[in-house]
Formats: structure tokens, sequence, C-alpha cells
């Protein structure tokens, strides 16, 4: 042998040169990843969440292009993503991108679970560069070819910047419309793999949201098959797919009793055997998926929907607590519809003409006067170029108001004297009580004189009453907002970027929320909580003020408050006053009332 002609091959080229092992994900998870967070830590078990496996099979199926989880928080629909991704990784490497909502989230994804998800399995450790370089937030390069690099939806430059064979969406249903200027994120992202056109995977896993948003119509237009899973009973052997219509509770009310007694069961559908949350994680381990229109070698296969109450670490009784607080919360009604039940959340607005807005009024509450029971009043007021236009609203614990006041100032001395002196009397006593808070749109618009804008007036007035505590800037959210009511501070320290003691703070408010809450309540009746009431004077002006937008679909079928008529400054009005009162405004309305001594003596100094 002459050993000149020996060729030394490094690790890596050795790496590149062995042969694929034909192993399916799902054998691969069990055989390779090392789950390190969570109730199943150790070796990857199909079996805890036996639902996860056929998605996995699908990914694997070579005429399949696109598959699609439209599951549940909690469900593992993450993990059957980054157990293929891993997979592909280590047998089948290729360029990969990982695509997140926004910069934010992804830098916190890959930080905290991707990274350490690819370390913590031996088999994908060692793949792993050990050049600190190719290990970033942006950028994971593997000594076998691979590469995974990591996009979000509002960077049209990612998208548009490499081909890739395997793209991973990661929670689409948050992703906005449009990537900056150009087409929508789903579709930069399928330009992507047009290199791959027999090999490419997308693989899509997210929680619905709204009705007619981009990821419904996705789910609704692009799969040719659609899954759904069935659970089969321990008592009778009846496959079924899981309503929230057959989950009981044992007729509890306070859902915090529900959850600590465990009190919630599905009933079968067939032999009416009640499932405990053990019950029912066998039941769903000898379940399967059932394929609603079978196709012959489908290109996109969906998995949808799979609620939370299929989940192995989600109890029955937590979907049934969250049913309860969602009846009385619009939303937190949204949550559990999207969160639990697993699907697309519609608004429905019920039609309402002025005559349904004034049958709210009560005929025994005169204009001024605080109905007894009421504990605290709040305004709303629009600014306008040369007025004000207000509503004073009064409130009990549970969040059932009424209207006590509301018309059109014009000077600021007027608003002064309306917020810091007035007193309003309260029915049936010699109390009175004063505005709690008040919260002022700051809306932009020139001054009568044009010297400068309504906005900076508002801020320079708002800064001179900070120290009373009683009136706030505000302003409307340009998009949703996770929170109704978020805190903006303006005026900050030139070091550290503290917030200056006493300084300009503002409210940012989720106005269409708003607008629907408001809607909701005109609709609660006597017994219920969030009531909503008016003084035996409200005319019709302010009928048609309130009802002067109506929530439509746009030309993408999202749905948005429209202006159909006249003026709206009441509306907008009412949503600051509902603001002020708000539970996420802290401190909020029912924190500050939880903490009052009880009104035995009917000293006004147990008010607000």
């Amino acid at each position: 042998m002459n050993l000149n002609n020996i060729v030394t091959f490094y690790p890596a080229e050795r790496e590149i040169f062995r042969p694929r092992s034909r192993i399916s994900t799902p054998d691969w998870a069990e055989k390779y990843r090392e789950v390190k967070v969570g109730p199943a830590q150790g070796r990857w078990r199909n079996e805890f969440t036996p639902y996860t496996a056929k998605p996995m099979e699908t990914m694997d199926l070579p005429w399949v292009r696109k598959v699609f989880l439209n599951w549940a928080p909690q469900t593992g629909k993450s993990a059957v993503a980054q157990n293929f991704m891993m997979k592909c990784i280590d047998v089948n490497p290729g360029p990969m991108m990982y695509l997140m909502a926004d910069e934010k989230g992804s830098r916190r994804i890959v930080r905290r679970q991707i990274i350490p998800t690819l370390r913590g399995t031996p088999r994908i450790a060692r793949l792993m560069s050990p050049r600190a370089d190719d290990t970033s937030l942006e950028y994971i390069r593997f000594r076998n070819g691979a590469d995974l690099m990591m996009g979000w939806a509002t960077s049209p430059a990612i998208l548009a910047s490499e081909s890739v064979q395997f793209i991973f969406y990661d929670e689409p249903g948050k992703y906005p419309d449009f990537a900056g200027k150009e087409s929508d994120p789903f579709s930069l992202g399928d330009v992507r793999t047009n290199w791959y056109p027999y090999t490419s995977k997308q693989i899509y896993f997210s929680t619905p949201n709204l009705d007619g948003d981009a990821w419904d119509r996705i789910l609704t237009d692009e799969p040719d098959e659609t899954w759904h899973y069935e659970a089969r009973c321990p008592h009778c052997g009846k496959l079924q797919e899981m309503k929230f219509r057959r989950i009981s509770w044992g007729g509890y009310k306070d859902p915090r009793t529900v959850i600590r007694k465990s009190s919630a069961r599905y009933e079968c559908v067939s032999c009416k055997w009640e499932w405990d949350d053990n019950l029912r994680n066998h039941a769903v381990r000898h379940g399967k998926w059932v394929c609603e229109n079978p196709k012959e070698r489908p290109v996109a296969v969906a998995f949808n929907p799979l609620p939370s109450w299929y989940s192995p670490v989600v109890s029955i009784s937590k979907a049934a607590a969250a049913y309860l607080r969602a009846r009385n919360d619009p939303l937190k009604r949204q949550a559990f519809i999207t969160q639990h039940k697993c699907q697309a959340f519609k608004e429905t607005i019920k039609d309402v003409n002025e005559e349904a807005v004034l049958i709210l009024r009560d005929l025994d509450i005169s204009p001024h006067i605080v109905p007894a029971g009421h504990v605290a009043l709040t305004s709303g007021i629009d600014m306008q170029k040369r007025s004000f236009w207000y509503v004073v609203r009064a409130w009990t614990p549970d969040l059932s108001s009424h209207l006590v006041d509301y018309g059109q100032l014009i000077t600021w001395q007027d608003l002064e004297l309306l917020l810091f002196t007035t007193r309003y009397p309260v029915a049936g006593s010699d109390q009175t009580l004063p505005i709690w808070r008040a919260g002022l749109d700051t809306g932009g618009g020139e001054t009568v004189d044009g010297e400068w804008s309504r906005t900076e007036e508002a801020y320079m007035w708002l800064r001179r009453h900070a120290a009373k505590r009683v009136v706030f800037g505000t302003k409307g959210a340009s998009r949703p907002q996770n929170n109704r009511v978020r805190l903006s501070v303006i005026d900050k320290m030139a070091r550290g970027n503290r917030p200056i003691p006493g300084g300009l703070e503002l409210r940012i408010l989720d106005v269409a929320a708003f607008k629907t809450l408001i809607h909701w309540r005109m609709t609660r009746r006597t017994g219920e909580s969030q009531r909503f009431s008016l003084h035996n004077d409200t005319g019709l002006d302010y009928a048609r003020q309130i009802l002067a937008e109506e929530l439509r679909r746009d030309r993408r079928g999202r749905q948005r408050w429209v202006q159909v008529r006249g003026d709206n400054h009441l509306l907008d009005c009412e949503v600051i006053a509902a603001a002020c009162a708000d539970n996420q405004w802290s401190p909020s309305l029912a924190m500050i009332a939880g903490a009052m001594p009880a009104d035995d003596s009917g000293d006004e100094t147990t008010k607000i």
C-alpha cells in the first residue's frame, strides 16, 4: 500500500459524506430529541402527546410541500416543528429559515428556545460549529452544510435575501398584513422556496387570531386535506371529536372554585361516561386523526383545530374556568375562543338604532345625579379645535356604569371647573362625588390662531395639572394591542431614561376594543355585571353620536370600526371614560373599590 495516496478527511468532511439514515421524524424524535423544560423532561416520547406523531409523519411525505398546525397553546405544535427541523438538520441538511412575527420576539425565542433546544439534543449539538460567530441570534451554521437563518415578518429585506429549502412560520396568526411596503410575508416566504420545487417544505404552526385575517384565510383556501383529532372513550370505545359543549363543571359559578376542586368533566357523546383529566389523557392517547376530505398525494395538509382540552398539560377545569371568566369580559371571551376552543374570533355586534340606545335611560335618575351604589366618577374628554366634548360616568365595583352628564365645553377654564371643582350629588343621600379620574384625548390639529398644535397645548395643560393626579393624557393606538390600556411615559430624564417625577404620561388605548366593549355592555340586562345606563334626559344627539360608527369588514376581510354618519365625539368620550375605569389602567377602579371599607356610616370619605 502506498501511504502517500491515503486521503485524510476532516471531521466535518466525514460528516458530509456520511450516508443519510432513512428514519421518520417521530422515530428520530424518540431516539434523539431531549426535552429540557416542561412536565415531560428527558427523551421525547410520542405517547405523551400522541397527536403529534401523524403531523410529523406527514411532513416526511415526499409529495407534501406545506403542513399547517392550527393548535391551541401548550399542545406541542412548536415542538413538532422543531422535531422536523432538527431531523432535517441531521439527515437532510439544507438552507432553512425560521420566521417569527417581529424582531424582538425573534431574538427572545432564539435565545430562550431554539439555541437551548439544539444544544440540549446531543445528536444536533455535535453538528453545531465550534466557531462562536457561527451561532448567533440571526444565524446558525452547522458542520454538515445545514444553515438556519432567523427572520421576522416585518422585514422584507430578510424575507427577500435568501433561497431556502425549509421555512418554518412560527405563530403566523400574529404576522402583520404586509412585510414593510412589499407583499405579505407568506407570499414573500413562498417565493424563497422556488429553487427547491420538489424538495421544499413549509411548516406553519400557530394559534388562531381573528376571523378573516391572513392566517384564517390560509387555513380556508390552501389545504388540500384537513384532519381533526378524535379521542376514544375509555368506557365504550367510541371515537369522537371533543367539543366544549360536552364539558360540565359541577354547577360552580366561580372559576377559582372550578380550578381548585378540578370539577370539570367531559361527557362521552355515546355512553355519557364522564372523563376527568386522567381519563381524558387515556382517551386522547388511544385516539387518532380523521381526514375530512381525503385526496391522493395532497400537497398541502392542515391539522385543524386542536383545542386546549386535548393537551395532557391543560386541565379540562382550566378550559371551563376560562369560559366562566369570558362571560363577563369580551377580551377574555376572545382569549377563550382563540386560546382554548382554537377558533378564529369573530366579533359580532347587534344592529342597534337610536331607540335601542335611549331605552337604556333610567327614568328615575335625572341628569347630574349619581345613582346609589356607584362609587366613582370618570370623565372622557374629546378635544376639538374650538371646544371640548365630554361625558361623566358613574361606576359600581362590578363595572356597571351610568351616564351622569355629557355636553360641550368651550375653554380650558370650563374644563378645569368640571374636573377639579364640580361635585355631583348621590341619590338618596347628602353625599357628593367629584370626578375621580379623567382622560383627555391629545389628538392633533392646530389651535384657532394656528400658532401651535392642540397636542402641544394639551401637553402643557396636562403638565400644569399633573400633581393633582386627576386628569391624564390619552391617545388611540394605531393598531390592536395586547392590553386595552398601555402606559407611555413622555417626560424622561436625559440620563438613565427614567420617568421625571410629575412628568407627562400618556395612556395608549385600544380604541376598537373599547368600542366593542361599550356595544357589548349596552346588551347587558338587569342583574348582570357591566350594565350600561343613561340618565332620563339623554337625547337623540347622544344616541346618534354613539352610533356614528359601525363594525365592518374591509377588502382583506378584517373587521374595523368605520365612521358612517355625523359626529362621533361622544363615542370617543365614552371610550376614554371606560378606559379610566378599566382593570388594565393601574390602579384600577376594581382594585381601589375592593380596598374600600364597608359604607355603614354614610360618610362620603368611604367613596373614591
